[in-house]
């Protein structure tokens, strides 16, 4: 486990480096390239770093098993005597509650700013003083 994980680790990572290089020279001087498998292609780069950090998670946990703290304390000796199984499934329904609300909320922000779409950019330009009022806006 460890060995596959952490070359896929690297190779999800220098994968995603690779097609951001790629876009990067491709979208210069402000062109997009109208080809139908460009969007595409940028669409599945986003889970890359996902994948790459999931199985690097993985590489790290599986390759210090025995262990919880290596050379001190082995992994079956790490376990909490006093943690109930209903404790633990208590704690593991809220916090996937939380999150999954969470969640919610940041989809429906997301798609309220998608609808309202990207501000006028002569509306919304530098202040001729300061401390003129302007409108927030998302912007990355």
């Amino acid at each position: 486990m460890a060995y596959w994980n952490f070359r896929l680790m690297i190779g999800f990572g220098a994968l995603g480096a690779l097609i951001a290089a790629w876009m990067l020279w491709v979208t210069r001087k402000d062109r997009i390239p109208t080809t139908k498998w460009f969007p595409r292609l940028a669409l599945f780069s986003i889970i890359l770093p996902l994948l790459g950090s999931s199985t690097g998670w993985i590489f790290t946990e599986m390759g210090r098993q025995p262990w919880v703290v290596f050379g001190l304390m082995q992994t079956q000796f790490g376990v909490s005597p006093t943690v109930t199984v209903a404790q633990v499934l208590t704690s593991m329904i809220v916090f996937t509650l939380l999150y999954g609300a969470l969640a919610v909320v940041e989809v429906g922000l997301l798609m309220r700013a998608v609808k309202i779409g990207p501000p006028d950019s002569a509306e919304h330009s530098y202040p001729d003083k300061l401390g003129e009022d302007r409108p927030l806006t998302v912007t990355y």
